[in-house]
């Protein structure tokens, strides 16, 4: 992605002048560099997780969460079982 593309894409999230910000400590701190950035997905899998366990903990039933969370019923009974 190219710095101008860059730039729009942080703008419509942060505002211009965060955008500008951040992208200039971006550029001071790893300018020329490749950055590989990661998509995210285990840290929003263990936030879903988190949630459905206190969710259950709560008394929420098996049923209750998997229609809120799309997830089989085995899927769901590994989650509460794992204890973090």
């Amino acid at each position: 992605m190219r710095e101008f593309e860059l730039e729009a894409k942080l703008a419509e999230s942060l505002g211009q002048a965060a955008a500008r910000a951040a992208l200039d400590a971006l550029i001071a701190e790893w300018g020329g560099c490749r950055l590989d950035i990661p998509n995210g997905t285990s840290s929003r899998k263990r936030r879903r997780d988190n949630e459905i366990r206190r969710m259950y903990q709560a008394g929420a039933d098996l049923f209750a969460l998997r229609d809120q969370f799309g997830l089989s019923d085995r899927h769901l009974r590994r989650i509460v079982a794992r204890v973090h």
